[in-house]
């Protein structure tokens, strides 16, 4: 009984140790909204998170996706891509806080055929 406590212990503690796809997309749609005229509108499809190698302690990723933001006149713009890459480490055992840092942040507006291509390069 008392190993199956300890194991139980464990397993909690390991799974609150690094943050996972949830929390970086939380991130992302996060520094995506903060950057929007009308940040509490933002609307986001197609989001995914795609894990890139652990460094330590610290898990990194990308997250990609499309957002539609309101312009000046309060209009919907459509839907148009984006990419973040994070990288992200727990506050604590028991804590649900995320240290991160964005090493890249590309919010395309009217991409480019160069960054269409890094999009899907990076993305698909």
């Amino acid at each position: 009984m008392k190993k199956l406590v300890v194991l139980a212990l464990s397993i909690l503690i390991l799974a609150g140790c690094k943050p996972g796809d949830e929390k970086a997309k939380e991130i992302a749609q996060r520094e995506i909204s903060s950057v929007m005229k009308d940040p509490e509108s933002v609307k986001f499809r197609n989001v995914k998170y795609i894990k890139g190698n652990d460094d330590n302690d610290y898990v990194n990723g990308t997250v990609c996706g499309e957002y539609n933001a309101k312009n000046g006149y309060g209009a919907y713009t459509g839907y148009k891509p984006f990419l973040i890459n994070l990288s992200m480490k727990s506050k604590g055992i028991f804590s649900k806080g995320v240290e991160y840092s964005v090493s890249v942040k590309n919010i395309y507006n009217g991409p480019s055929p160069g960054e269409i291509n890094y999009y899907v390069k990076t993305c698909s």
